[in-house]
């Protein structure tokens, strides 16, 4: 059957290929991103970071993102050193920063890093050349004893070193010895060139890169079948061509540069097709339908009947659609490349003869699969289980990202179940009593439903806790979110009385006390730290008699300062005075008298007695009324001066 290639490579960001027959239809389709461009088969030089005999794998670091993983069983002998022991001989392991060239086999996927291999495999048209690996091999999907004969044949001619080998592609049938041996030279000039980089440089480092996109697509996807190639691209094709003239120079003709202005995937109506792909659900021609379903253990793919009930008896119906759908499974298992462990439940069937045909079409369906594909019987439940290898991402992983509101479930919660979620949390945060106000943004449905159904509910709510509720709608809310921004409330701190500080700074300070204030400063001696001591302890001899005099000599000032007529003063400054007699064990409350106390002998004599905090607090009101009315007493004739609020009969007596 006549096939045709197609490349489109005009948008970087977003490479194609696809093979379609001649009724249009795709049979193999591949694609690559550039922001996610594939690291299978990509040669690196390692270090070994650590090795787990638990897991009997090392972890290498080969510049990554996630360390990859490497199985012992895949460690070649050439990198394991003998393990020194008493009895003079041990084990070959591998040793943690041991340098070690290995090979991606699988991509990163999720938590798990790349899957490595140091048994490196160089694929070409018609052979994969195995440094590592000694001897000769042909591929399984030639399964004609007569071609293989042949093959034989042809590799007995060839000379190749003895620790090497490689193995024969299914498209190396027909092939001539002169077309396999340029192919082999060809895979050797490249391998001493990565031998070269890998011992010229350090790890961890990149030593080899997969071709580009275009020769990858020749190197793996072109077939008997092929008889024309179009590319879309000039610079891809002109590489495409180039990679032809070397291995197949017999195909260079095929290949044609395609500059129409209809899009060369629009003109074959491979877009429609293209977008099946990456559904779910797959249409059958006869009504039925398959639901291909990938978890993280196994794909699963279930056919249905559907609409396709219209023949004479269930048996009949299960059985046709069960072989229709098998030609439908195989093609989307290439198209989608999917891997590892598939479970298919086909329609019940009675009649073995029935399971049989099924058995054998589906297998017939897999022989155009180049993967390499592990088959099994249908069991009594109707289940098939294969295994299929995993060349690389799946179409859906390069293509697509997780859904950021269902993280890639599918599913959402119903708008009663996220508006009563979203209500609960609402009410948590009211009763806690502490906030007066809660901003709440939701999606414009939750929160219409919550205002417009739970309005009682958040009335009560408001005047039971005293708080304001402002509910708002976002159209950027990911569904089931929530945003709440609180107001907490006011605290009222109950502070101490503050008569006696506010009638201080009315009051102007006399004069007498600035006089102290600058003899004293004249004399003071620089600022020492002060030293608290206890009430009780004794004073020696010299401290008493320098603080006596000090006392002796402070009143003698005050009272030398006292003119005669004292009467004649205002009457706020005599208060004053006698408010610093009365109360000089009290907490002074004039910053000058603070400022006249604060050397370290008057710090002594008028330290006042200590007091807990409530006790300071009572005695406020009684220095406020002491200085409302304030008798002052003349220390020399121990009279009291009677203030001009007294009558007139009380002052002649």
């Amino acid at each position: 059957m006549r096939h045709t290639m197609l490349v489109n490579a005009v948008h970087k960001e977003q490479m194609r290929m696809a093979t379609v027959d001649e009724k249009g239809k795709l049979v193999d389709f591949n694609i690559q991103m550039s922001v996610r461009e594939p690291i299978t088969g990509n040669i690196y030089k390692g270090k070994v970071l650590k090795v787990e005999r638990g897991l009997q794998a090392a972890f290498i670091d080969y510049g990554g993102g996630k360390d990859g993983f490497l199985p012992l069983r895949d460690v070649s002998p050439e990198y394991l050193t003998e393990q020194e022991s008493s009895q003079g001989t041990g084990r070959h392991i591998l040793k943690a920063g041991q340098e070690i060239i290995v090979q991606a086999v699988r991509e990163v996927t999720g938590n798990k890093g790349a899957l490595l291999t140091s048994y490196v495999s160089l694929p070409g048209r018609y052979l994969v050349l195995l440094p590592s690996k000694p001897g000769t091999g042909i591929s399984r999907k030639i399964n004609s004893e007569e071609d293989r004969q042949k093959i034989k044949s042809l590799l007995e001619q060839i000379k190749i070193p003895d620790n090497m080998g490689f193995i024969v592609r299914t498209a190396g049938i027909n092939r001539t010895k002169q077309e396999i041996y340029r192919d082999y030279q060809h895979l050797m000039r490249l391998w001493r060139e990565i031998c070269k980089k890998a011992q010229s440089s350090g790890a961890p480092l990149l030593i080899y890169q997969e071709t580009d996109f275009g020769v990858r697509s020749l190197r793996d996807y072109l077939t008997q079948e092929v008889e024309e190639i179009l590319v879309d691209d000039y610079e891809t094709y002109r590489k495409m061509r180039a990679y032809l003239k070397a291995v197949a120079p017999r195909n260079v003709k095929i290949i044609v540069h395609y500059k129409e202005k209809i899009p060369i995937f629009e003109r074959f109506q491979l877009e429609e097709q293209i977008r099946v792909i990456y559904q779910e659900r797959v249409e059958l021609k006869s009504g039925g339908y398959i639901i291909i379903n990938p978890t993280e253990a196994m794909i699963t793919i279930d056919v249905n009947s559907g609409r396709g009930s219209n023949k004479r008896n269930i048996e009949e119906t299960a059985y046709k659609t069960n072989v229709e759908a098998c030609e439908e499974i195989a093609r989307q298992l290439r198209l989608r490349d999917l891997g590892g462990l598939i479970v298919i439940d086909f329609i019940d069937m009675m009649d073995k003869k029935n399971i049989a045909e099924v058995e054998k079409a589906f297998k017939k369906a897999l022989s155009m699969d180049r993967a390499r594909i592990q088959l099994s019987r249908i069991s009594k439940f109707g289940l098939l289980e294969l295994s299929r290898q995993k060349k690389q991402s799946t179409i859906q992983e390069i293509s697509y990202i997780t859904c950021p509101y269902c993280k890639g479930s599918g599913l959402r919660p119903s708008l009663e179940y996220a508006a009563l979620g979203a209500f609960r949390k609402i009410e948590s945060e009211a009763v806690k009593g502490l906030y007066s106000e809660l901003k709440i943004t939701l999606p414009h449905e939750i929160a219409s439903y919550i205002l417009n159904h739970k309005r009682p509910e958040l009335l009560r709510m408001e005047s039971s806790f005293s708080l304001t509720l402002y509910i708002n709608g976002s159209t950027e809310m990911a569904w089931d979110n929530l945003e709440i921004q609180q107001t907490f409330k006011e605290k009222i701190i109950d502070k101490p009385p503050v008569q006696i500080e506010t009638a201080a700074k009315t009051v102007e300070t006399p004069p007498i006390i600035a006089e102290e204030k600058t003899s004293g400063a004249a004399t003071e001696t620089p600022a020492k730290k002060k030293r608290s001591r206890s009430r009780n302890r004794r004073r020696k001899p010299s401290e008493a008699r320098g603080e006596s005099q000090l006392s002796a000599n402070a009143s003698a000032a005050v009272v030398s300062t006292k003119t005669e007529p004292i009467q004649e003063k205002d009457p706020l400054e005599l208060s004053w005075i006698s408010l610093t007699e009365e109360i000089e064990h009290e907490p002074r409350i004039d910053h000058d008298l603070e400022d006249y106390l604060s050397s370290e002998t008057q710090a002594d004599e008028f330290s006042p007695p200590e007091m807990p905090n409530e006790e300071a607090v009572e005695v406020l009101p009684i220095i406020v009324a002491v200085q409302a009315d304030v008798i002052v007493t003349d220390r020399e004739t121990k009279t009291p001066a009677v203030a001009d609020k007294m009558p007139d009969d009380q002052k002649e007596a």
